[in-house]
């Protein structure tokens, strides 16, 4: 479009757009009531007239901006997107699943509707490959946007709202370090030794299997019950109706299909720009999930008097062993990865806790057994204690920190799959109904 021409009205539009040259003798006319929004094209300021279906105000878009920035995105390459659906146009995902992001998003957010943003479950679509801010023309940086509304969408769903500001900031995780450092401590006063046994290693002597068991027992409890009244919160927002009161049957179809779709990592396929990650996102999520479930089934074990610990080569210690290099070898590789791509797309505090949370804990597991099995009591017990502060660590910000899209997602999905099926099933009722 050269300059001087005016932008087409859609069909039942009061406003239009026009492209103003910057010297004053345009023969283009614009009314006085026009407002600049810092929209440019082709290099010239874009100029709109006030729209009565949206409230376009520069107030809310740089409200918009400053949002974007407290969530680590630049809020100003906001301000540079040139809505040319480039990003759109580029992400296989949005090609594949029908939806129209990030460009969607990137509208919502210049009109400064974060509320709307949160509210919609495509959000959660995008698995943030970064496809379309390596092609985007503007340089806008539309995939750190699009996770930069997730999570803030996380701080809005989770409870106690309070902690989900607090557990994502670096003093967060201070905290979270001396709460352990005091519970754990205080667990081992009560029900253990600081005088443990020193030869054999036996880490029972230190803290005892029930008190353990029972300290963590507590704590995922609690964290499960926050993770579900956040899914709850989201599931309302995405679908507008309570969870409770949803079509069991269909939600429980819905649920399994969405769960078929994740362990498949069928996203990670889609991406273009990081053909590896889909299978370092399966490592990692398949070495997390093995570990946590040997965990419980170890607690299980030893409640009901079974000998532990195991022998090295038990077939528990062996898959747990797998678990753990699947886990490491994932989480490397998005370290590095994030670290090649950081002068292009810098990744924030919240990515990089979840990393390092999870390397903290897998790295201090492997030490835990090697100690045990080499007799070293003096780097044994303190590496134990360590490890055992950051399980306290990654669990108690599960609900709150990046982890939790691991909940978020999986209700995003459903919930698109859920109204699907409710549309599918009203537009096939509607015609019988006409009929009748």
């Amino acid at each position: 479009m050269g300059t001087g021409q005016t932008i087409p009205n859609r069909p039942g539009s009061q406003h239009r757009l026009s492209v103003l040259p910057g010297s004053k003798k345009s023969n283009l006319t614009t009314p006085r009531t026009a407002m600049d929004f810092g929209w440019r094209l082709h290099g010239k300021l874009v100029r709109v007239l006030p729209d009565s279906s949206l409230t376009l105000l520069p107030a809310r878009q740089r409200a918009a901006a400053a949002l974007l920035a407290r969530y680590s995105a630049d809020g100003n390459s906001l301000l540079s997107c040139l809505q040319c659906g480039a990003c759109t146009v580029n992400c296989h995902l949005a090609e594949t699943d029908g939806a129209l992001f990030p460009r969607r998003q990137m509208t919502l957010l210049q009109l400064g509707e974060a509320d709307k943003l949160v509210a919609d479950p495509t959000v959660w679509l995008c698995f943030n490959c970064g496809d379309c801010t390596s092609r985007c023309p503007a340089e806008a940086g539309p995939g750190r946007i699009m996770a930069a509304v997730r999570r803030l969408a996380v701080e809005r769903y989770s409870v106690p709202g309070w902690w989900s500001r607090t557990a994502n900031q670096k003093m967060g995780l201070l905290y979270k370090l001396l709460a352990a450092i005091a519970l754990l401590a205080g667990t081992i006063v009560v029900g253990g030794s600081f005088s443990p046994q020193t030869s054999p290693v036996h880490y029972a002597s230190m803290l005892p299997h029930f008190a353990l068991n029972l300290f963590f027992g507590v704590m995922a409890g609690a964290v499960m019950a926050a993770a579900l009244i956040g899914a709850a919160r989201a599931w309302k927002a995405f679908t507008g109706e309570p969870l409770w009161k949803v079509n069991v049957s269909r939600f429980l179809n819905c649920l399994l299909s969405s769960g078929r779709q994740i362990a498949r990592h069928r996203q990670f396929s889609e991406c273009q720009h990081f053909p590896l990650s889909r299978w370092a996102h399966a490592a990692v999520f398949y070495g997390f999930a093995t570990l946590l479930a040997l965990a419980g089934v170890a607690a299980i074990w030893i409640a009901f008097g079974a000998p532990y610990p195991l022998p090295v080569f038990h077939p528990f210690k062996i898959i747990g062993n797998i678990a753990a290099a699947l886990l490491i070898a994932g989480l490397l590789y998005f370290c590095v990865q994030r670290q090649r791509t950081r002068k292009r797309d810098a990744s924030s505090w919240f990515d990089w806790l979840l990393l390092l949370e999870l390397l903290l804990v897998s790295v201090t597991g492997v030490l835990t057994e090697v100690f045990r099995y080499a007799n070293v009591a003096a780097l044994a017990y303190p590496t134990y204690f360590l490890h055992l502060v950051f399980v306290f660590v990654l669990l108690a910000g599960a609900a709150n920190s990046k982890l939790a899209h691991v909940f978020y997602r999986t209700v995003a999905l459903t919930s698109e799959q859920y109204t699907g099926v409710a549309k599918a099933s009203m537009s096939e009722f509607e015609p019988r109904r006409m009929a009748a």
